[in-house]
């Protein structure tokens, strides 16, 4: 009685179930491994978001401190008791019926109006007729009269209208007050460099 040999095409159950273990063993470190890089990919951009973003803003600080309008070395005056002092002077132009002509000035933070010795005003064009004459009050409570008024300065090529007060004391300093000055400007006292830094707000 003779036997045929037939090959057996059924698989192995064990060989299959390793198979199948492989498989999604591949898969599972396929898709770890594309949320690990997502996860990379994630961070890398955020990070270059936010270093572009501090970017930005450095470039924004640089931008806003190269707006600087006018910078003014401090001047040293001889006190008679006192010495040598710096004082914060700056010279800039100032509208006249002639013209602009750079006239100096005292910056004075504590001065809450700008103010002029009212023999100025005839070369600014004004008429102190036309003004109201007020009371100013000046250092250790030094009464005098004013007349309240008005001129018109160029800073960074911009001209700028500032009230101000046209003293009768002869002996006036001409200074630029907080009104009109300080409320339009960034004003920096720079002690390293000994300058003053006028910069728009």
């Amino acid at each position: 009685m003779e036997f045929t040999a037939y090959p057996v095409t059924q698989e192995n159950p064990i060989n299959t179930n390793l198979h199948w273990k492989a498989k999604a063993g591949i898969k599972i470190v396929i898709l770890l491994a594309m949320v690990v890089g997502g996860i990379f990919g994630y961070n890398s951009i955020k990070k270059n978001a936010q270093s572009s973003q501090a970017k930005t803003s450095f470039t924004n600080l640089i931008n806003k401190a190269d707006e600087t309008i006018l910078t003014i070395p401090y001047q040293q005056t001889l006190y008679k008791h006192f010495g040598n002092a710096i004082n914060p002077q700056v010279e800039i132009p100032v509208k006249t019926i002639y013209g602009y002509r750079n006239i100096e000035f005292l910056i004075d933070s504590g001065a809450v109006v700008s103010a002029l010795p009212k023999t100025m005003a005839e070369e600014l064009g004004v008429n102190l007729g036309e003004l109201p004459r007020i009371t100013i009050e000046g250092f250790a409570g030094q009464k005098t009269f004013a007349y309240r008024g008005e001129f018109v300065v160029k800073i960074g090529g911009q001209e700028i209208v500032i009230p101000v007060v046209f003293s009768e004391n002869p002996q006036a300093s001409n200074i630029l007050g907080r009104i009109g000055f300080f409320d339009q400007f960034n004003i920096m006292f720079d002690a390293n460099d000994q300058s003053i830094i006028i910069s728009p707000k």
